[in-house]
């Protein structure tokens, strides 16, 4: 039986420590209209800014600086970390997704950032340092495995999607603000090893954000996939515009992603009522119905028809293509 492989990644820990006492957040208010890094002070982020202190004329915030207005935000730097082999090896262990390499500033910015950053990390003796402050983190991870065994979470996810995967990696991080759902797949079995990085407040270590973050990686490939047929209802993207909240608060900037959301958001929703949690569920129906994820509803009972014919449909991906209709629908009537 698949468990989740629960920890703290220090090459993230690293990064995100770089982004926290850089001008990040100063930055990314500019264009996105919030930081996103945690301006919350605790014992961590004290000790974390007292140790790097000295460093800030190192030429690796010049660099990182440099990267942000490019797209080095949200996903890309957690993405880049979890890439990593590890903390005494800088060399990939996975390959980052195109979409990674180009918000980075293609393949050559990401190489002579990371010799910058293992040179970083050297001079700094970062690792040691992170090896004491790692504690910080220790009653969280305690929580975190105890709220996990609760729920059968692998199970419903692989029933309901119809696939296993490699392994489910649950990382947490309280320096970053949101969660991320990574994917890193094997080419020759087509099984991937999920990363679902979360920051630590209470909703973000909620079930509904585990169903949210672990879907992404089984429904992103296959709107990609399946292109065509999602490009023929981009009319739908017009019709929500309306209801869409400003800057990056509905969590979609294109169409793709826009369906994305919908079907991981009301997936999430689906599973959370799956485990009798049904407040949670309610409350992600009315706040993702906020936001302008008008097409939830309908949603809703095409996963539910999906689930009663199993016996026609033996996977999602055999579904998917029947599912992206849902979007052929008027949602004037969901106002």
């Amino acid at each position: 039986m698949k468990q989740f492989n629960i920890n703290i990644h220090p090459c993230l820990e690293l990064i995100n420590s770089i982004l926290l006492t850089s001008r990040y957040n100063e930055i990314t208010k500019e264009f996105i209209g919030y930081g996103l890094m945690s301006e919350e002070q605790n014992e961590y982020t004290t000790a974390i800014k007292s140790f790097l202190q000295p460093y800030h004329c190192h030429e690796i915030y010049r660099m990182v600086e440099a990267m942000i207005p490019n797209g080095f935000t949200f996903s890309r730097p957690v993405e880049l970390a979890l890439c990593l082999n590890g903390q005494n090896n800088f060399s990939f262990k996975f390959q980052p997704s195109d979409l990674c390499i180009r918000y980075c500033g293609g393949m050559e910015t990401i190489t002579t950032f990371l010799a910058a950053l293992q040179q970083f990390a050297n001079e700094t003796d970062y690792f040691s340092f992170f090896d004491k402050a790692v504690k910080f983190y220790h009653p969280i991870l305690a929580e975190i495995e105890k709220n996990i065994l609760a729920y059968p979470f692998i199970s419903l996810l692989e029933n309901e999607y119809g696939k296993e995967q490699n392994s489910y990696n649950y990382i947490i991080s309280s320096l970053m603000i949101g969660s991320f759902g990574i994917e890193f797949t094997d080419a020759a079995t087509q099984k991937s090893d999920l990363f679902s990085v979360f920051s630590t407040d209470n909703f973000s270590l909620s079930p509904a954000i585990l169903f949210h973050e672990y879907s992404h990686p089984f429904i992103n490939p296959l709107t990609e996939k399946y292109s065509d047929i999602a490009n023929q209802y981009q009319d739908a993207y017009e019709s929500l515009k309306k209801y869409k909240l400003p800057d990056f608060q509905s969590g979609y900037g294109d169409w793709q992603e826009c369906i994305n959301e919908h079907l991981v958001r009301a997936m999430a929703i689906h599973l959370t009522s799956k485990c009798n949690l049904t407040e949670l569920a309610d409350q992600l129906r009315n706040n993702d119905l906020y936001r302008g994820y008008k097409y939830i509803p309908l949603i809703l009972e095409r996963y539910a028809f999906y689930d009663n014919n199993r016996n026609r449909y033996t996977n999602f991906e055999s579904f998917y293509p029947e599912l992206l209709k849902v979007f052929a629908n008027d949602i004037s009537d969901t106002d």
